[in-house]
């Protein structure tokens, strides 16, 4: 049985949790239902994405009346890499890697999954590199760029 590892799907969390907070910078803290409903999803999902980017030093949390999270660093300062390095379970996996035994019967089989995860290995570097060159003040121009306004 092969056992794989995909692309974590929490990052696309993070970096619109970041881009919000850096949208929202100067109108004080936001709300974890305000994120979940501008991402369609559960506040609990956002929450514990939350949590991740609060240990690694991202965001913050501001209890009481009006809290919520906002960014501990100028958004300058965050990359998409940091993101990444916050919500991975797993070091550096980015990318599908073959975890299973690929001997049984096949004797090509170990040799398939070596070089796969050699090609993955060099994916994810050039995706990791991509991440660490675009920080949340550009992610934030870039989307500001993008939305069209309402008429």
């Amino acid at each position: 049985m092969l056992n794989w590892i995909t692309v974590n799907s929490q990052l696309t969390i993070a970096a619109h949790i970041l881009a919000v907070l850096a949208h929202h910078k100067d109108d004080g803290a936001i709300t974890s239902k305000v994120l979940a409903e501008g991402f369609g999803t559960n506040p609990v999902v956002i929450r514990r994405v939350l949590s991740q980017l609060k240990k690694a030093g991202l965001v913050e949390g501001r209890p009481g009346a009006g809290g919520g999270s906002i960014l501990s660093k100028s958004p300058e300062k965050i990359t998409l890499r940091d993101a990444h390095d916050a919500i991975s379970s797993e070091a550096g996996t980015v990318l599908v890697r073959h975890r299973g035994k690929c001997d049984d019967g096949v004797e090509i089989g170990p040799a398939i999954a070596d070089y796969l995860n050699e090609l993955s290995q060099d994916a994810e570097q050039v995706m990791l590199k991509s991440l660490e060159a675009v920080n949340i003040s550009e992610l934030t121009l870039e989307i500001g760029r993008r939305v069209k306004p309402k008429t």
